[in-house]
């Protein structure tokens, strides 16, 4: 009997015990059940909606770039792409199906984007896309997108200051994500594309599509179209610009052409260039390495990014430091036998037999060594420096353009810091016929003789006109500025600028004698360790009121009286004969 007592009393435990578990148990189960159904009900939705809406966000459209006188040079153009969503059946058999469909072999891309998405075909063509549509029945899950890419009407001709546009790079994507860039957007990677990025890039659109569980497209929910908001009228002149690039021909250089009393740029060539249309679509690893390391590096932008001696175009500064200064008198005439004598050692004029009796004005025209040494030397390294910085040398000019470089200006302390050397009076002298350690970019060069041509005034250069909405109104437009004004005496003006008339009328520019309009201007030969001289020739016209002003840079085009300036009287033909004066 007490074993039996024992016994119910044992088996009553576990009863309870059992009882207790399955109390609890259903506890957690019924927690369970209402966290799942209750607390995170909004998450199960959301995950059964993805499931069944899928959201495709379209690339955001780019404004459009026009020049001066209204052409396009830059806008988007539709493409289209095969796209395979996820979880839509096996990718081989959808790749079969599409070879059969457009019956021919294709290669395939194969790139996986967000969500496991993969793109199976780039810019389809709409004979494909046709054929695509009318077998949409046997691709479920496939679909066709449209996509932008940037088109470039000039090409070569105007990728210096246009620039192009690219995939963004993970480190663009890091920098800009917040911005609301994706993987797959488009991003401005050179010249007004990228610096004005900000007003070009568009909204991006997208597209609610409602699948099946194989993947079909079963509807479009929602659609929002890509779009932009603004465009770009430049100060370029498309036209100008070709006629420029063309005047080059089979040369390499540099053409800056532009209006000094607004600081409008009209032609900017760099050559060799390069054409941006592949970038919009890709190009390869192999592509790019062709164009960075070969020899005549067209993605340089020579115009701002290239250094070279100035050579004779500097005389300019000196000449103008010199009559300031007052270290010439008003009816002085030197003397050149063809060489200048200092320290027991012979500096020599271009002109080896020498030039005899010149005037300062003379010495200008002719381009005369022997009187620019005298000068030099009169006016000392510190003083030529300092009018160098009045006229903006080694200051960045506020041109909206990225990548903008400035030169080396040589002094007496840089040459002691960067050399560990004194400076001697022969660095004086190379220094003031614009060579020696003298390096600058061609546009500094163009600001000096847009300076001359206003008489001290000195406007910020600029590349953009106005923003224009998609209706045509102007948001913005830019005025000229005023930088600085740089105070010479009017007879300092004006001596130099004789001079410089007589550069074409007596002196070394005589391949531009008999235009009809007044011309003041400057031949200048750079020396090259790598080869034949740099040719250089600027100027302004009219000289008595200027509406332009030009620098030519011909690479290994021997002296500036020569290829420069024959280019140069391409181009001023061009604008009588087209813009008129």
């Amino acid at each position: 009997m007490v074993w039996g007592e024992e016994t119910g009393e044992r088996v009553r435990q576990r009863i309870a015990l059992l009882f207790w578990l399955g109390v609890g148990l259903f506890c957690v189960l019924s927690s369970r059940l209402w966290y799942l159904s209750v607390l995170r009900a909004d998450w199960f939705r959301e995950r059964s909606e993805r499931n069944r809406v899928r959201v495709v966000f379209l690339q955001a459209l780019r404004g459009n770039i026009y020049d001066r006188n209204g052409l396009c040079l830059a806008k988007d153009v539709p493409r289209f792409r095969l796209v395979l969503l996820a979880g839509s059946g096996k990718k081989e058999d959808v790749l079969r199906r599409v070879k059969d469909i457009l019956g021919k072999n294709v290669t395939f891309s194969l790139r996986e984007r967000g969500a496991g998405e993969i793109v199976l075909l780039e810019d389809v063509s709409l004979e494909d896309v046709i054929r695509i549509e009318e077998n949409r029945g046997t691709l479920p899950g496939v679909l066709i997108e449209t996509y932008p890419v940037r088109s470039y009407e000039f090409g070569e001709i105007l990728a210096p200051v246009v620039g192009y546009v690219g995939r963004i790079s993970p480190d663009e994507l890091k920098a800009f994500g917040k911005m609301g860039y994706r993987a797959e957007d488009r991003i401005g990677k050179s010249g007004v594309e990228a610096f004005y990025e900000s007003i070009l890039r568009g909204k991006e659109g997208y597209r609610r599509i409602e699948v099946d569980a194989l993947g079909n497209v079963v509807q479009v929910l929602d659609f929002r179209p890509p779009s932009f908001t603004h465009s770009l009228q430049l100060t370029i002149d498309g036209e100008l610009q070709r006629a420029c690039y063309e005047a080059l021909g089979g040369k390499n250089g540099v053409i800056i052409v532009g209006d000094p009393k607004s600081g409008e740029i009209l032609a900017f060539v760099s050559k060799p260039s390069f054409d941006p249309n592949p970038f919009s679509k890709g190009i390869t690893a192999q592509e790019w390495l062709r164009l960075v390391r070969g020899a005549s590096n067209p993605l340089l932008v020579r115009p701002t990014q290239a250094l070279y001696p100035p050579g004779s175009l500097f005389k300019i500064l000196v000449a103008l430091a010199a009559q300031e200064e007052k270290v010439v008198a008003s009816r002085e005439v030197f003397f050149c036998p063809g060489y200048f004598e200092y320290g027991g050692r012979r500096y020599f004029c271009w002109r080896k037999e020498g030039h005899g009796r010149v005037s300062f004005e003379e010495a200008i025209a002719q381009s005369c060594n022997v009187v620019f040494y005298t000068l030099g030397l009169r006016l000392g390294p510190e003083r030529i420096a300092r009018y160098a910085k009045m006229f903006g040398f080694g200051e960045h000019p506020n041109l909206d353009l990225p990548g903008v470089r400035t030169g080396l200006f040589p002094t007496p302390e840089w040459k002691q810091d960067a050399l560990k050397e004194i400076w001697y009076p022969g660095d004086t002298m190379n220094l003031s016929i614009g060579q020696g350690y003298l390096l600058v970019t061609p546009f500094e060069m163009y600001l000096l003789f847009c300076a001359v041509a206003n008489r001290g005034k000195i406007y910020d250069p600029h590349v953009l006109s106005r923003v224009v909405d998609t209706e045509g109104r102007i948001v913005r437009e830019i005025k000229p500025y005023l930088r600085r004004i740089v105070p010479l005496h009017p007879q300092t003006w004006d001596a130099v600028i004789r001079g410089m008339e007589k550069v074409v009328t007596q002196g070394t520019g005589w391949h531009c004698r008999g235009l009809p309009v007044r011309l003041a201007a400057k031949t200048g030969t750079a020396q090259n360790p790598q080869g034949r001289e740099h040719s250089w020739f600027g100027g302004f016209f009219p000289s008595e009121n200027p509406r332009f002003v030009f620098l030519v840079l011909v690479e290994h085009g021997g002296d500036g009286s020569g290829e420069a300036a024959q280019v140069a009287r391409r181009i001023i033909e061009w604008l009588l004969r087209e813009r008129g004066v």
